[in-house]
């Protein structure tokens, strides 16, 4: 008998440490999600999101100068140009087919979830990954030039 209350205690704790998870701000409210997956070799692998007020949540996973959590704020008129990129209407359906050893982008914003080779698109979607890889890499610098 002791040995289930204990069991059920644990289990009771362990289910509390998940709630208080949740009330974090949640992933699916950014504005934009921008992933590099992994490649066979050493290519940056990284999330980034960037939300409707400006802040911007960085995460460094591997092959990266930066690994770990960074937080910023978009300056306005780069967040006015970013929205107004996201807006246009003539990214369309992309047919998608894998390729082994190449890194995956995932683009998700407006309902809607791209996932490409960067060196395979043109046109609004260039235009957007392209200011998406800006602002990772200005993220990077000043975060490495306040430490350096």
């Amino acid at each position: 008998m002791k040995c289930v209350m204990m069991i059920l205690i644990m289990v009771g704790f362990s289910c509390q440490s998940t709630k208080s998870t949740s009330a974090n701000v949640s992933k699916d409210e950014a504005l934009v999600y921008y992933s590099k997956g992994p490649c066979l070799g050493k290519c940056p692998v990284y999330d980034l999101w960037i939300y409707h007020d400006g802040s911007i949540s960085y995460s460094g996973i591997n092959h990266v100068s930066v690994k770990g959590n960074i937080s910023r704020k978009l300056e306005e008129q780069e967040l006015k140009e970013l929205k107004r990129i996201l807006n246009k209407d003539s990214y369309g359906d992309r047919v998608f087919k894998k390729i082994r050893d190449r890194p995956i982008t995932t683009l998700r914003f407006n309902g809607k979830e791209y996932k490409y080779y960067s060196n395979k698109i043109d046109g609004a979607l260039k235009e957007i990954d392209v200011k998406l890889k800006n602002v990772m890499n200005n993220i990077v610098l000043n975060h490495e030039n306040k430490e350096g």
